[in-house]
This record gives structure tokens, sequence and C-alpha cells, in this order.
């Protein structure tokens, strides 16, 4: 019996997760219903299990949870800077003179996760693609790359860099 309520305090202290991967179930199905967001909170609860009992070493909230207002500012200025980057690689496409190049960067993040979260916001980004990541290191394919003299950091969206490093030292400060 004490097994049991173990497992419903585990799913009540992370009902935040469950109810947002629901969601995120009923966004991917395409077809909001109660039958829907009901499979979908099974399956959010049957990940949550299996990730706390069998992956984690540590809590899941304070393991992957961005924070809603870091997860809001992250959000928009990645779509900022999609936005703004679709519009300045066009010229360099419809005029033929791209010039494409791999490029080895290193990210200030520590967090493997942050660092991966980076990596797939360069790929989003139009004019870069991470092609291989080691630790801190990224190899990004870049169009139009800065010149030789220039930093090659800054094919790194800095903006985001950013909110994730903040987000990283008070993770620290936390522990």
């Amino acid at each position: 019996m004490t097994h049991i309520r173990l497992i419903f305090q585990g799913l009540l202290k992370n009902m935040g997760i469950i109810l947002l991967l629901s969601i995120i179930w009923v966004i991917l199905v395409e077809q909001f219903s109660v039958p829907t967001f009901f499979m979908g909170l099974v399956v959010s609860i049957i990940v949550v299990f299996f990730t706390n009992r069998f992956l984690l070493n540590d809590d899941y909230q304070r393991a992957y949870m961005l924070g809603p207002l870091t997860f809001l500012e992250y959000g928009l200025r990645l779509f900022k800077g999609i936005w703004f980057s679709g519009f300045s690689v066009i010229p360099h496409i419809l005029s033929g003179e791209a010039d494409v190049q791999i490029i080895t960067c290193e990210t200030k993040l520590k967090d493997e996760l942050l660092i991966t979260i980076l990596a797939n916001s360069i790929t989003l980004t139009p004019g870069t693609v991470t092609v291989d990541k080691k630790g801190s290191r990224l190899q990004v394919l870049a169009l139009n790359p800065p010149a030789d003299d220039d930093d090659a950091r800054d094919v790194i969206p800095y903006k985001l860099e950013k909110v994730l490093l903040r987000y990283e030292n008070r993770i620290k400060e936390r522990s």
C-alpha cells in the first residue's frame, strides 16, 4: 500500500508536467476531444512515471523545467530570430552568392540539456544547421559565415544563449 501511495504522490507532484505533456499530445494529434485529451493524460502519466522511475537521478521538474517566464522569453526570442534570419538569407540564396562553411564554436553553457536546446535552436534558425555537438563545442554549417578574423561564435544566437545562461546560473544557485 505504501508503494502505491508513493506513486500517487509522485504523480500529484508532477501534475503540471503531466498537464503540459497532455496539451502537447492534443496539439500533435490535431484533434481536441475528451477521448484525445484523456489518452494524452494516460500517455503523459506513463511517461512521467517511467522517466522518474528509470531515467532520472534528480527531480523531474528540477532537471527539465525551464519555468514559464524563461520558456516564454526563449520562445519569443527564438521566433524573432527565425523570422529576421529568414528574411536576411533570402537575398543571398536568390542571388546565388551564398558561401557555406562548417564552423566550430564553443558555447558558454555547461548543462547538456541547455546546450542541446541551443544547438536545436541554431538548426531552427535559417542559414545555420548544427551538425555535431561534443560537450560545449558545436559544429555549425553556416550560410555566409563570419570572416576568419571574426569570432566564430557569431553563428550562435547570443540572445538565446544569454537566456539559457541566466537559467543555468539560477539552477546552480539553487543547488
